[in-house]
């Protein structure tokens, strides 16, 4: 009786391994770099460029504010030992509200900022899936995974499809 068990755990055991390996001969897998393919991208690197012009537009109207905030501070430096007490409670509490409106202006920007990143990541990012899924129909993948989140550990550089992708996508319309 105990030979039969061990008989039939191998015979289980072969045939898992026989059929795990006709899955995996089925399996067709892809790797692509997100990041990667809409950065490179005709319509990334659009994207891209209006991103860093509104960035720098942004910093410009921040870095202004921090001189202006800046020379209040050497003014006040320079003043309050002069001044009345009154005369000093006026002056911190207008350097407060300037401190307070830099804040703002800096949590405004980067609001602004990831709003127009989202507007114009988002019509890309719809058709690179478009572009994805095609592709992975029409070339027999079963899956196709994102290797710029970080969670693929390791592939076979052979299953990276992110030169496709990208080709693809510039010649989508």
């Amino acid at each position: 009786m105990r030979c039969f068990n061990r008989i039939g755990l191998v015979v289980l055991l072969v045939a898992t391994a026989l059929t795990a390996h006709e899955a995996s001969a089925q399996t067709k897998i892809g790797v692509v770099d997100l990041q990667l393919a809409v950065a490179s991208t005709k319509a990334g690197k659009a994207a891209k460029e209006k991103l860093e012009k509104l960035t720098a537009q942004k910093q410009k109207e921040l870095d202004t504010k921090v001189e202006k905030v800046q020379k209040m501070e050497e003014d006040m430096q320079k003043q309050m030992p002069l001044m009345s007490e009154a005369g000093k409670k006026d002056m911190l509490e207008k350097y407060r509200k300037e401190m307070m409106e830099l804040q703002k202006l800096y949590v405004d920007n980067q609001t602004t900022l990831a709003k127009k990143k989202a507007e114009l990541l988002e019509p890309i990012l719809k058709k690179m899936g478009e572009v994805i899924q095609d592709l992975a129909l029409s070339e027999g993948f079963t899956l196709i995974l994102d290797r710029s989140e970080g969670t693929v550990l390791y592939f076979q550089p052979s299953l990276d499809v992110t030169p496709e992708v990208i080709k693809r996508y510039n010649q989508a319309k």
